[in-house]
């Protein structure tokens, strides 16, 4: 095409062919998807199976759910966070006015990691770290004197590492990248300290989903006690409390640049209900991290 029929097409001073307008809202619709901040959305599923076996035992109804969020990334993390139960049939979303952004068969492909442009938690620290490797060789420089060439060679490698870093975490899984977020956050700051940052659509992306996975914790039973994990520590308390009117959890962390931030090396919180225990307990991980 010459640019002047391009230059008519902007302008509207000609029509866009059809193929061509096929392949705009192709794109369009594509670009929106990978775009974390599109929103608000909604999510939109059933609680129950929409077919039923009509010989089968009689099933109560399902029913459509919809849940609203401000952003794709975070109602990309719900659904990552309800795929499989029980309660969770033919998921969509839609924007605001109605336009389809996810369909089921695409969701699945998402939640299978097949999707690899989706703005999930894993694919967003992958795309941070490739960012970063990207550019490694930007940075800015603290003080008056210029860095040698050793030293510009020792920050770029330095830059690197917490992309290495960032695609670690990205390999070791969902779960084990919700837990990590105190080293994701390390690595973020690191990054500043050396004069670069990751790209702040992408890190804000990341917050978006973690703030949906923090949601989601749920106690693990290890042996007489209940443990829950939050931003890397352990949370910890006896299945059966020796008196319910005074319950001891107990704050721990197994990763040692976590583990000295602690005061104790067992740090007692009392209270007088579960719900109360693990409040205090986050509040105290919140305030020394």
């Amino acid at each position: 095409m010459t640019r002047t029929t391009i230059q008519n097409w902007e302008v509207s001073a000609g029509p866009l062919p059809p193929m061509a307008e096929m392949a705009v809202e192709v794109w369009d619709a594509r670009l929106r998807q990978e775009n974390p901040h599109v929103g608000p959305v909604t999510l939109i599923y059933a609680d129950g199976p929409m077919f039923v076996d009509p010989y089968g035992p009689r099933r109560r109804p399902a029913m459509m759910q919809q849940e609203s969020y401000p952003s794709n990334a975070m109602a990309l993390a719900r659904v990552q966070e309800l795929w499989g139960g029980a309660n969770f049939h033919n998921p969509f979303i839609i924007e605001r006015d109605g336009a389809p952004v996810w369909n089921a068969v695409e969701l699945q492909r998402v939640v299978a990691g097949a999707d690899p442009r989706a703005p999930i938690l894993l694919n967003l620290l992958r795309m941070i770290a490739q960012s970063i490797r990207a550019n490694s060789s930007i940075s800015v420089r603290s003080g008056a004197r210029s860095l040698s060439p050793a030293e510009v060679q020792a920050r770029q490698q330095a830059i690197e590492a917490q992309a290495d870093v960032l695609d670690g975490i990205a390999d070791s899984g969902l779960d084990a990248a919700i837990d990590r977020q105190l080293e994701i956050e390390a690595a973020f700051k690191r990054l500043l300290d050396l004069g670069t940052r990751a790209p702040d659509d992408l890190v804000s992306g990341v917050a978006h989903a973690l703030t949906i996975f923090e949601k989601r914790a749920r106690p693990r039973i290890d042996g007489p006690n209940f443990i829950l994990d939050y931003k890397g520590y352990q949370i910890s308390w006896l299945r059966t409390p020796i008196s319910t009117a005074s319950i001891a959890f107990d704050v721990t962390a197994e990763i040692m640049s976590l583990f000295a931030r602690i005061d104790r090396r067992r740090f007692p919180i009392m209270a007088r209900s579960t719900e109360e225990g693990v409040r205090q307990a986050k509040s105290y991980i919140d305030s020394i991290t």
